[in-house]
This record gives structure tokens, C-alpha cells and sequence, in this order.
């Protein structure tokens, strides 16, 4: 029985800009479920630990992390350990992150494919890989394992290593190392591990390829991330039993608070904090209010929220809303700023020409403004190249709370 585990996507150094300072916590949590994992595999005695593919971000993360990295994987001396560049890390030559100094001195059980390449599992099972050597590429690296899988012994346990995007029509780019979804059965594999995309993706090429995903989620909505891939085959093509192992240090979750019904928000709020009151520093939150309200009562609930997403590890509040005048304020926009009023009027009028619908409900302009001809609307967006036709109700939305905003900020 061949028993190993197969994760990807670490991509160790992610510098997680879009949080500013709280990067800091999310980049250490990977490294934390490194560990776990190697730990998982080493306690369970299993005959390897793969890595397929982006182990680090890129080929410019800190030396440092680097030598935590080889440090830890020295003290997991117990099981083997592969290790695959993806796109992400590709081995490029001389001032790629493989070339650091700190490889000289990785252990003996440590091996990094920086060519096509076998490698023995077992006295009856081998691992065959293709890793990356280049960021960008329109040829299937699973084509080399063919040649390296079909000389070994036909007896033995073949297992597949390479990275890249799975060739479904339609969720793939055609330069991103597209892999064929017969790739396993076409090279005689009995299992093929793929890393590059972030959620987990089973029955391929009937069962036989798996990509697990990243085992530390690095962005909300990836639901299926998390996790590793244990892997056991008991004789050479047998179908592979594959169970995920959870590993991730930190949950992402996310919650849209509605204003429209502020009453039922509130209460799906105060559930969902509450379900990550009691490990604050394992989560990673993020609230997105929609709706429309008010520039006052919004600042006092934006306050209100930061305040209570502040003892959670990462907390992130999206302003998804549009800003509602008052009749008061309305009446004063027209009355104080009859130019802007009459944009407002404008935007209705192109609105109507490039989608054949009334602003309704979102129109900001009185209807005695008057409005653009049709020759005047192609004038105005010819000089700027942009297509009539093109636009569609959201870009006049978002026209619509820009300008508000900056009125807003201007009278504030």
C-alpha cells in the first residue's frame, strides 16, 4: 500500500496588500500549516509528502522565509519530501528562488525537480515529474511524464507530478500550461497530483487526477481550499482512494449586511460574529453592505461595524451601497448646483439611449431638465472612444454614487 500526500499552492511570502498591515498574520498563518502538514504526514509514516507546484509566491520572496523553509522541512526528517516549481516559482535559471543558498544545504530526504524527472517511492512504486520553467506557456506539461512513466517497470505504481491549468473548455487559458484531462491514462499513471488552481477538483480522468487547492486559503469565496490530499493506492491500477485532510490555520467568511432590512441584518450580524467570538485571531472576516442610505447614517454604521470587527484577526468592510438623498437634499442639489443637476439629467437621457430603460427609481434629475439628443449623446462619448451600445445600467449606477460622493465630500 503506497500512502502520500498531496498539497500545492502555498505560495509562501503572499503579501496580501489589499489588507495593508494585517498581511502580516495571514503570511505567518501559511507557514503555520506547513507545518501541520508535514507534521500529519510524518505522524502517519506516509512514503511522501508532495508539493506540486508554488511553493512561494515568487521568485522574489524574502531570503529569509526561504531559510525558515528549508529549516522546517530538515526537521521532518521522517518522510520524503518532493517539491515542484509551478508558475509561480518556475525554475528560470540562475535568479530564481531555487538557486538561493539555502538549497545547498537542504537535507537528504529533500528533493526539487528543477528538470523532468523520476524518483523511487518504493521498492514497487516511483514518482515522475514535470515542473515548470517559465511563468506562461501553451504547451501541456503532463506531455513529459509519457515518456519518463512508460520506462519504468510496468508493475510498478506510477505517480504523476506537474502544474497547471485543467484543459475545461472555457476556465482555462490557452498559455496557462493547459493539462489534458486524460492526462493520467495517457502517460499510464494511477494517479496524477496537479497544482495552480486554489479550490479543490476531483473526478478527472476518472478519479485518477486530483488538484487539491491551497491548503491556507488566501481569498474569500474559496470554499473548497484548505486542505490536502491523502492519497493511498494499494496495486498499480488500482483506482486511487483520496480523502481530504483539513489543514488551514485560518477561516475566511464573509457577510453581506443589507440595508434595505437593516432589522434582519443586524441579527444575521451578531450570529456570525458570534460564531468566531471564541478564536478571534484564526478569523478572517469581511463585511459587504449594500443597499442605499444616507452619507450620515452610513459613516455612523461603518464606524459602528469597524468597532466590532476589531478583535478579529483580519476584519474588512466593502461599502457596496448607493447614497440616498433626502427630498430636502434633493431639492437643495437642484437649487444650489443647477450644473450638476443638469448632468444628472444628462445621465438618465444616456442611460435610456444605451439601455432603452428610465433610471426609475435612481434618477436624480428633475424631469423638467431637459435632456441630450441622440446626435449630442454620440458626440459627447465619441471623444472619449467609448461605445454607446457598451454600456449597460450598472455604469450608470456607479456614475450616478461617484458624483453624489464627491459632492458629499466637497459640502462635508
Amino acid at each position: 500500500m503506497l500512502r502520500f500526500l498531496h498539497t500545492a499552492d502555498w505560495q509562501l511570502g503572499a503579501r496580501f496588500s489589499q489588507f495593508g498591515s494585517q498581511g502580516t498574520p495571514l503570511r505567518a498563518a501559511r507557514l503555520t500549516t506547513l507545518q501541520r502538514a508535514l507534521d500529519y504526514a510524518q505522524t502517519h509514516a506516509l512514503d511522501a509528502f508532495l508539493i506540486a507546484g508554488d511553493l512561494f509566491e515568487d521568485n522574489h520572496v524574502d531570503d529569509s522565509l526561504v531559510v525558515s523553509v528549508v529549516d522546517l522541512f530538515a526537521n521532518f526528517s521522517r518522510v520524503p519530501i518532493f517539491i515542484l516549481p509551478g508558475n509561480h516559482d518556475p525554475f528560470t535559471g540562475p535568479d530564481c528562488v531555487w538557486q538561493r543558498k539555502s538549497w545547498r544545504k537542504i537535507a537528504p530526504h529533500v528533493r526539487v525537480f528543477t528538470e523532468p524527472g523520476t524518483h523511487p517511492l518504493s521498492a514497487d512504486a516511483f514518482l515522475v515529474a514535470s515542473p515548470l520553467r517559465q511563468k506562461r506557456s501553451m504547451v501541456d506539461p503532463s506531455l513529459a511524464l509519457v515518456a519518463l512513466a512508460a520506462a519504468l517497470p510496468a508493475s510498478a505504481i506510477k505517480i504523476g507530478l506537474t502544474h497547471g491549468a485543467l484543459a475545461i473548455e472555457g476556465k482555462h487559458q490557452p498559455n496557462d500550461f493547459p493539462i489534458s484531462l486524460q492526462a493520467a491514462s495517457r502517460a499510464g499513471l494511477d494517479y496524477l497530483g496537479v497544482g495552480h488552481w486554489h479550490n479543490w477538483l476531483v473526478d478527472t480522468d476518472g478519479g485518477r487526477i486530483i488538484m487539491p487547492g491551497t491548503p491556507e486559503p488566501d481569498r474569500f469565496g474559496h470554499d473548497q481550499a484548505g486542505m490536502g490530499a491523502l492519497v493511498e493506492i494499494a496495486q498499480p491500477g488500482q483506482k486511487p482512494h483520496v480523502t481530504a485532510i483539513p489543514f488551514a490555520t485560518l477561516s475566511w467568511q464573509t457577510l453581506t449586511f443589507d440595508l434595505q432590512n437593516e432589522a434582519a441584518a443586524r441579527a444575521a450580524l451578531d450570529s456570525f460574529l458570534a460564531a468566531y467570538r471564541s478564536h478571534p485571531d484564526k478569523a478572517v472576516l469581511r463585511i459587504t453592505l449594500t443597499g442605499s442610505s444616507s452619507a450620515q447614517h452610513l459613516a455612523t454604521l461603518q464606524e459602528e461595524l469597524s468597532t466590532r470587527l476589531a478583535p478579529f484577526l483580519v476584519g474588512q468592510l466593502v461599502d457596496d451601497t448607493r447614497l440616498e438623498l433626502s427630498p430636502v437634499e434633493l431639492e437643495a442639489l437642484h437649487q444650489r448646483h443647477p450644473l450638476l443637476s443638469q448632468i444628472f439629467a444628462d445621465i438618465d437621457q444616456l442611460e435610456r439611449f444605451a439601455t432603452g430603460q428610465n433610471a426609475g427609481s435612481v434618477s436624480i434629475a428633475r424631469p423638467t431638465d431637459s435632456a441630450l439628443s441622440l446626435a449630442e449623446a454620440q458626440a459627447l462619448l465619441g471623444s472619449s472612444r467609448i461605445e454607446l451600445a457598451q454600456l449597460t445600467r450598472a455604469d450608470f449606477v456607479f456614475l450616478r454614487q461617484t458624483l453624489l460622493r464627491q459632492l458629499q465630500e466637497v459640502s462635508a
